[in-house]
């Protein structure tokens, strides 16, 4: 069964609120058409009552020139926003489906990615959806001071044959270490943003037809993520090598267990390759 991207269209545009002045980092080129812009940061955090995160959880910097989502954002101006955790009912498969649409329309509305070859858009969403939506799961998890029902084992070992129970709660603990090492880091949205790009850009991934400028907008990508970190956070040297080798734990689960955990009951025997070509399609 077939996900509809109007039962799980996105909600606000995403762009986050202005940062003040007095935190501006250095210039960027503005010449240069593959630089990133990561001025912006997340506002206050909602307090530990709150079910849905805000929408700013789940947004990224003001991208200028090829970076920034078409449109100035993925939804048309005015349309509903609904959130993620529409209520506690709502299966972690629904809510799943959500952030992985999401995440592909995230990607399909920077003009960076559409620029290139269809094909190679294709290859890059087949190669790096676990790792968007994972990213995406997280960020929007952070806000959640109670367990996330995303990263609950017992969630997910209800609804599972107990044949793979003891599997699927494994690979969720997994996931939660990975969600609070994030949490402990506090990653902000501008940084999210950065890291998405990273995962999204793979040059070393196989058939690509543009393979260098692959690697040109992933590189950019770090470089800002690197200005970013080293302007809103000084005092901490370590923390760009720590975000990226944090990036690089959500592979610890391969693609095909995400897939199992997250959307078997709602992608059934639909392929994934499937469903995302749907979904960006649409």
């Amino acid at each position: 069964m077939g996900i509809s991207p109007l039962r799980y269209h996105c909600p606000s545009p995403l762009s986050l609120e202005q940062h003040s002045k007095r935190h501006q980092p250095s210039p960027v080129d503005e010449d240069d058409e593959d630089s990133i812009d990561v001025t912006n940061e997340d506002p206050s955090p909602p307090s530990s009552s709150q079910l849905t995160p805000p929408s700013s959880h789940l947004t990224t910097p003001t991208l200028p020139s090829i970076f920034e989502p078409l449109g100035g954002g993925v939804c048309p101006p005015g349309g509903a926003t609904p959130p993620v955790y529409l209520t506690r009912h709502e299966s972690v498969y629904e809510t799943s489906a959500r952030l992985l649409f999401m995440a592909v329309k995230w990607a399909k509305n920077l003009p960076s990615f559409a620029a290139l070859p269809f094909r190679d858009q294709v290859i890059l969403l087949e190669e790096s959806w676990a790792e968007l939506f994972l990213l995406n799961a997280i960020q929007w998890s952070l806000p959640l001071l109670e367990s996330p029902p995303l990263f609950n084992a017992s969630e997910h070992v209800a609804t599972v044959p107990n044949g793979k129970a003891s599997q699927t709660a494994a690979d969720v603990r997994v996931l939660n270490g990975v969600l609070q090492r994030f949490r402990l880091v506090a990653v902000d949205p501008a940084e999210f943003a950065c890291l998405k790009a990273v995962v999204l850009f793979k040059s070393e991934t196989r058939g690509l037809k543009d393979s260098l400028q692959v690697e040109n907008l992933q590189d950019q990508a770090q470089v800002m993520l690197s200005q970013h970190v080293r302007n809103h956070h000084p005092t901490q040297p370590a923390r760009f090598g720590r975000l990226l080798l944090m990036t690089s734990q959500t592979r610890n689960i391969p693609a095909a267990r995400v897939q199992h955990i997250f959307f078997a009951k709602t992608v059934a025997n639909t392929s994934m390759e499937k469903l995302l070509c749907d979904m960006y399609k649409n």
